[in-house]
């Protein structure tokens, strides 16, 4: 999975930089103890956190898209426009295939469980079973969580990313002068699960269809 590894550097040193605000937050707090203008650094590192998330999603679908169009490997609900279809040139192609992916996902919020499993089954059979399975590897039953769990949490990391980045995170009582509230702690297991999560995506979207797929699996260029 080499043809990862760029995506998978950009993705952990987003994350590193999210694990930084928060250390940013401890020493504000150590200067200036209670002032509520402290937690903003805990917004900033819950945002990098998720948004480096949705880029690393977007990465790898445009990857796993050039990768398996080159070597004529089978996708599902992939639809590219004939006059990209039909360009003479086998690199040149690619190429234009590539940006029509990026285009039609560039509006996607792949931090969405939904929007997410849409995107991976292009490219493998049950994603979130395949995530759920690795997640829980090596897990005794108690940690052992389902993917009802797994997907509820991302969807609520999501939901609050969405209020930080479209609501200012403001909460609408009281006239809308005090804010949602957020602390350390759920910071830092927000940032945990997200690259646990992340971590599964490379190996879950080069999982290709078996040979006995459903004819919609097909080789685009086909």
């Amino acid at each position: 999975m080499e043809r990862f590894n760029d995506a998978i550097s950009t993705f952990e040193h987003a994350s590193d930089r999210a694990r930084q605000m928060v250390n940013l937050f401890d020493a504000l707090s150590a200067l200036r103890r209670q002032d509520p203008a402290n937690d903003d650094a805990l917004r900033s590192a819950y945002f990098q956190a998720v948004s480096s998330f949705d880029f690393f999603a977007h990465e790898l679908a445009a990857i796993e898209a050039q990768h398996r169009f080159k070597e004529g490997l089978k996708t599902r609900n992939i639809t590219l426009p004939m006059e990209i279809m039909t360009i003479q040139d086998p690199e040149a192609r690619v190429t234009a295939a590539e940006s029509q992916i990026r285009q039609a996902n560039s509006y996607k919020a792949f931090v969405d469980p939904a929007k997410l499993a849409e995107m991976l089954s292009c490219y493998c059979p049950t994603p979130w079973q395949k995530i759920v399975d690795r997640m829980n590897q090596g897990k005794e039953a108690p940690d052992r969580r389902t993917a009802e769990q797994i997907k509820g949490q991302l969807k609520s990391i999501w939901k609050r990313r969405n209020q930080i980045a479209h609501e200012a995170d403001v909460n609408p009582t009281l006239a809308g002068i005090r804010l949602w509230p957020i602390d350390k702690p759920d910071t830092e297991l927000t940032i945990s699960f997200i690259l646990e999560v992340g971590e599964q995506l490379p190996h879950v979207i080069s999982d290709f269809f078996p040979d006995n797929a459903p004819e919609e699996a097909v080789d685009i260029f086909g």
